[in-house]
């Protein structure tokens, strides 16, 4: 382990590690780094309330130049104990393609899926009502995305650059308020369909 994540760590104390290698607060609440290089689904461990900044973006050299050790967890289950998301919490995690929001998260962090470059599609809870700055910036395989008519405030820029972006699916009766939230480039994949709560 790095001196650095020895340090993030140490603020916590003690640290429990479960059956994957993910590494939690000793009283379970924190998830502080996901299981490396090992595993290609993941269930975040039920009780968990926040998943940290940069958990599941892999281990770097000391000089934070190059990745060493990769985060290849292509698939997270979030259970709906986690009820916050620090920035950054899936930053640049590459190979994950899906994952399962907890359905008690209220907003999507600043840059916190940025560069998952697998993602592939996602679906915003309905409690969230902010998806902040940058949130999926740089997702380039990013289809879809279903957002709930909850959401009033989208940051600058949190669909930039995604490639792949065919829609962003909102509820019925929602599509100018949607387009007037997104960016330009994001705006013209704004697609009502179905009922999304």
């Amino acid at each position: 382990m790095e001196e650095r994540e020895i340090q993030y760590f140490e603020q916590f104390g003690e640290t429990i590690q479960d059956g994957y290698g993910g590494i939690y607060s000793a009283d379970g609440v924190w998830l502080l780094s996901a299981p490396i290089g090992r595993h290609k689904s993941y269930k975040i461990k039920e009780g968990t309330q926040i998943i940290a900044h940069y958990s599941f973006m892999g281990r770097f050299d000391e000089n934070d130049d190059l990745c060493i050790n990769p985060c290849n967890i292509e698939e997270v289950e979030m259970p709906n104990s986690v009820v916050y998301l620090e920035n950054e919490a899936f930053w640049e995690c590459q190979d994950l393609k899906s994952i399962r929001l907890s359905q008690s998260l209220r907003k999507i962090p600043c840059y916190c899926f940025w560069r998952c470059l697998s993602l592939e599609s996602i679906a915003i809870p309905k409690l969230v009502s902010i998806i902040e700055d940058g949130a999926f910036m740089w997702c380039k395989s990013l289809r879809s995305v279903y957002l709930s008519k909850n959401i009033c405030e989208i940051g600058e820029g949190a669909f930039t650059s995604c490639e792949s972006l065919e829609k962003i699916v909102v509820p019925h009766g929602t599509k100018e308020r949607f387009i007037a939230m997104l960016d330009e480039e994001s705006a013209r994949f704004v697609v009502e369909e179905g009922i999304i709560n």
